[in-house]
């Protein structure tokens, strides 16, 4: 269940409230408290970074039911502020719910993964049942917008264990507005955070917005499972993961980058992301600002994370679209103004003085009505007419597959449009899907943003809106077994498609040379293939939006690759069943034998 919002309070009064819940610490900042209330034993964990970029909070909820069997809901309430030329702190709104089923003697852990992109925000949770609060938790505040280099980075340590005793110098300074509040030399001053292995989240969406991920080697042995497995899918999706005095051959690599080349043996590639493997010494040595400088220039931005790297982060390309839809020229304004204009001089004065002149005006009452229906059907019959009901969207998706251990990673930047009416739910994703809204203006929806997360990861208003660009980042990983097969004959190669869709485009690049695809290659077909000049200089027109983003990796072709351009992409879901796509491109970067 959600509740109605709150009375808004002035945006000053907020703000005073956010920047006195916003502590910035070398622990952490929000809430670790537990709690016993009517059968239930709850432990609420909030604590993260007090500064990050764009991405999604991590709470984690741990909840034992002692009572009969029982429907819970986990309701947050929070406020954005969005710095803009026009207002300096123009307040939004955030709702996020999720339902809880336990039976009796029920142990659940779960993570709440939340969208935070404002300048800065506040967010307080309660528990429910039936429509009644059974506890409230404290307001957590913390600016969500920070540049990449001011984004907080995660210190995984025992505090008492060697590598904690040697991690606790390692927390970057804090600059700006957190430095000025708490004054030179104070604790709470430090940008990064610490926290120890079991209180990591276990859904890879809750690290997006940090920086980076330095765990000591006997730390990642304590990790279970479900956590090492949410930092390597946050690796993998463009992620830097730095496992001091850690042993690389037990953690999954690539030898080459797909995107900016060989790193040299310090670093890893890992799909988008890079696995470090340094002593503590050496970062001890050079101080963690240094290693994560230098780390920032072995990775081709625009692929990492957090996402607001790419060099294009947050550009609207026209009438705010990020993407322009081609055959989509805005919102008829004049034609609906024409109109408006038309019904109002009809409904009043026309209708006035033809009543008038027949001495009727006491039909005033009924033609007034008659009228006000007559073009409610005209205007809705126009924009069925121009626009329909469908949503229209495009997109330019990159995804590397390895095809040896069957995972796909995959960063898409869209832009839809949903003509006549806003889809029916809003938009709906995978729970381990990271969405980024970037709304018209580059900075974020400043609508109320509802977020239902009890199935699946529904954005059921705030972010989709009727007549209006909508524009969002998304990155997912996934199990995948669609693959490209190639075979060597007397006649040259060929290649087999089993990707699922149809390939317009294909580059192979092998034993020093490239092969190309004469035409487009249907699923399921095989078809030979033609020797090619070293890259695919052709594989994107110049002009697409976000082409620049493939530049590099067009030139610089990795060996044992495939670079595929094809008709729709089997590895991103726009959110919305049924979308009409206009000159979209995906792109694949391919393994056949899986990354060297």
């Amino acid at each position: 269940m959600i509740r109605r919002a709150p009375a808004r309070r002035p945006w000053w009064t907020v703000l005073l409230l956010l920047l006195a819940a916003a502590q910035p610490s070398a622990r952490s900042s929000g809430e670790y408290r537990s709690v016993e209330v009517e059968g239930l034993k709850i432990t609420v964990d909030s604590e993260w970074g007090s500064r990050t970029a764009p991405g999604y909070l991590p709470v984690r909820f741990d909840i034992i039911n002692t009572g009969d069997p029982r429907i819970i809901d986990i309701v947050g309430e929070g406020t954005r502020f969005f710095r803009t030329i026009k207002s300096p702190s123009q307040p939004g709104g955030a709702r996020i719910h999720q339902a809880v089923r336990l039976a009796r003697g029920d142990h659940v852990r779960l993570t709440l993964p939340v969208p935070i992109f404002a300048e800065s925000e506040n967010l307080r949770f309660d528990i429910e049942e039936n429509g009644r609060t059974l506890e409230r938790f404290n307001y957590i505040g913390f600016q969500s917008g920070a540049a990449p280099i001011d984004a907080a980075a995660l210190i995984v340590a025992e505090p008492a264990s060697p590598f904690g005793s040697l991690a606790k110098g390692w927390p970057r300074p804090m600059s700006g507005m957190g430095a000025r509040m708490f004054g030179p030399g104070a604790r709470s001053s430090t940008l990064d955070f610490m926290l120890e292995p079991a209180r990591l989240p276990d859904n890879w969406i809750g690290y997006t917005a940090l920086r980076a991920v330095i765990i000591g080697r006997d730390e990642w042995d304590r990790l279970n499972e479900p956590q090492r497995s949410a930092l390597l899918t946050w690796t993998a999706c463009g992620g830097d993961l730095i496992v001091a005095d850690g042993d690389a051959a037990t953690l999954p690599r690539g030898g080459q980058d797909p995107v900016a080349g060989a790193a040299g043996a310090a670093a890893h590639a890992y799909f988008f992301g890079r696995i470090y493997t340094p002593t503590s010494a050496s970062i001890g040595e050079m101080g963690l600002a240094a290693f994560l400088s230098n780390a920032a220039k072995l990775q081709d931005a625009n692929w990492a994370l957090p996402a607001n790297r790419a060099s294009d982060w947050g550009v609207i390309a026209a009438r705010g679209f990020r993407l322009p839809i081609p055959g989509l020229n805005g919102i008829p304004a004049r034609a609906y103004l024409s109109i408006l204009i038309v019904f109002a001089l009809l409904i009043g004065p026309a209708n006035y003085w033809f009543l008038r002149r027949r001495n009727q005006q006491v039909l005033f009452v009924l033609t007034a009505p008659l009228i006000s229906a007559v073009f409610i059907l005209l205007l809705a019959g126009y924009v069925v007419a121009a626009e329909g009901f469908s949503v229209s969207g495009r997109a330019v998706t990159f995804t590397v597959l390895d095809q040896a251990s069957k995972q796909a990673a995959t960063r898409a930047s869209a832009s839809l449009y949903a003509a006549g009416m806003t889809p029916a739910g809003g938009l709906r994703f995978a729970r381990d899907v990271a969405v980024f809204p970037i709304g018209a203006e580059g900075i974020g929806d400043r609508d109320t943003q509802v977020l239902e997360l009890t199935e699946s990861q529904r954005f059921s208003s705030g972010v989709i809106h009727a007549r209006a660009p909508t524009n969002f980042e998304q990155i997912a990983f996934r199990p995948a077994r669609e693959r490209v097969s190639f075979a060597a004959g007397a006649g040259g190669m060929a290649a087999i498609n089993g990707l699922g869709v149809t390939i317009l485009k294909l580059f192979y690049r092998t034993g020093g040379k490239t092969y190309q695809l004469s035409g487009s290659l249907a699923d399921g077909a095989r078809a030979a293939m033609t020797p090619a000049a070293a890259g695919g200089a052709s594989l994107v027109p110049p002009d697409i939006p976000l082409a620049a983003r493939l530049v590099y990796l067009m030139a610089q072709q990795p060996e044992g690759s495939y670079l595929a351009v094809v008709e729709q992409s089997p590895f991103w879901d726009p959110g919305v069943p049924g979308i009409t796509e206009r000159r979209s491109v995906h792109v694949v970067l391919g393994w056949p034998g899986g990354q060297p």
